[in-house]
């Protein structure tokens, strides 16, 4: 174990960059606004759940739990009580007083696949119900769902005082999992969709964390100075983390099974933080300031070299890499944050697009495992943002100032 480290210039610099690359700190100055893409919204089909019969408290807990994550997934709409569709849903959601018996048939354009299950408790019955939501996805759609993932935040309480917080992907099913009662920053799914990544001051100072939902944590980093950043390789054997135990806050990445360090960065006069990794593991997208300003910059893991990726905007922060190559982040522009999206392939933001529909100062952007939509904070909440066109919505009605959101993949 390290004692607490006196921080330098660099280390302070380092800390600022980081907050700010959290969404903790908003930044200054403006620049003549961007044009913003609006799109149609996708084309939806519309489903009828008047056949489906719900009895109980849990029983209607199912079906309501459908209904919501039916339509936030983007490819349906829900038809009005008593209505026609052309999917229908039929069968019985039958409360047994601690959970669910499920028996129905999903059918459309003389397609169909029956449903039957049983789940016990209410986790279980919300469980279900996103299950069979993500079915429909893939089988009618031909899409990935989205509804049996979570995403994971913070509640900042205070300047030196957050927690760790996991939820469903319709902003239900909440849980706290960190009580610590120190800063907290950066949180970051695994691949295995069980551990989360983040920075803590639970020391005194800044150590990278990983906790298991529902179970035990470990430091993953504590070296001397400044550990955070920690980003999980998608083949879980290797981390990025950006480490100041040499001097200058660099971009490192960490061998699981060796516990080897290995510098990927040399910027003297830069600071780098939020790394994210490509979906194949060839690359890492990450922040650095060695432009004078926060900027994108991406990094070929095998041969070091890095390239700036961003010129649009006077800040460009908190990068979150799609299955599909796409590439989202947080940028100033105008009079505060944007959520905008770039193809990675293109090697640039040239052909950047900013999202029209989100709402106002929208930070922290992480992308859905349909690389179709993304969650954000914007006004001490969490919001769902669909690329194709559909309004945003507003994922937690919750009092707390809930930011820097992570979808699992």
């Amino acid at each position: 174990m390290f004692k607490q480290p006196i921080f330098g210039l660099n280390g302070l610099a380092a800390i600022a960059l980081l907050c700010a690359a959290c969404g903790y700190v908003q930044a200054q100055g403006a620049e003549a606004p961007t044009l913003t893409v609006i799109k149609d919204s996708a084309k939806k089909d519309l489903v009828s759940l008047a056949g489906l019969s719900a009895s109980g408290q849990d029983g209607q807990l199912f079906v309501e739990t459908l209904r919501r994550n039916l339509e936030l997934s983007g490819w349906f709409k829900v038809a009005p009580q008593g209505a026609s569709g052309a999917v229908t849903v039929s069968g019985a959601a039958a409360g047994t007083g601690n959970g669910v018996q499920s028996n129905c048939r999903v059918a459309w354009q003389g397609k169909s696949f029956a449903w039957a299950r049983a789940s016990l408790g209410k986790a279980e019955v919300r469980r279900q119900a996103q299950e069979l939501a993500d079915e429909m996805v893939r089988q009618i759609k031909g899409e990935k769902g989205i509804a049996t993932s979570r995403i994971t935040f913070v509640n900042r309480k205070g300047s030196n005082n957050a927690e760790l917080y996991v939820c469903d992907a319709d902003g239900q099913g909440m849980m706290q999992v960190t009580r610590d009662g120190v800063a907290i920053v950066g949180p970051r799914w695994a691949p295995n969709k069980k551990d989360i990544l983040y920075t803590s001051f639970i020391k005194g100072y800044p150590t990278v964390q990983m906790h298991t939902v529902g179970g035990t944590r470990r430091t993953i980093a504590s070296f001397k100075g400044l550990n955070t950043g920690g980003a999980v390789s998608p083949d879980g054997k290797r981390v990025a983390l950006v480490l100041s135990f040499e001097g200058n806050p660099e971009l490192y990445i960490l061998d699981y099974a060796t516990s080897r360090v290995s510098r990927m960065t040399n910027t003297p006069h830069g600071v780098e933080a939020s790394p994210c990794w490509s979906p194949d593991g060839r690359s890492i997208v990450y922040v650095s300031d060695q432009s004078r300003s926060p900027q994108l910059y991406l990094l070929d893991v095998a041969s070091r070299q890095s390239k700036r990726l961003t010129y649009k905007g006077s800040e460009n922060v908190n990068p979150d890499w799609s299955e599909t190559g796409k590439i989202t982040y947080a940028t100033r522009r105008g009079a505060g944050y944007q959520i905008a999206v770039m193809d990675a392939r293109a090697g640039s933001d040239a052909a950047s697009e900013v999202l029209a529909n989100a709402p106002p100062n929208c930070e922290h952007p992480s992308w859905a495992p349909d690389s179709r939509h993304i969650v954000c904070s914007s006004g001490a909440t969490l919001y769902m943002l669909d690329t194709l066109g559909d309004p945003a919505v507003r994922l937690i009605n919750i009092a707390g100032n809930w930011i820097s959101p992570d979808w699992s993949k």
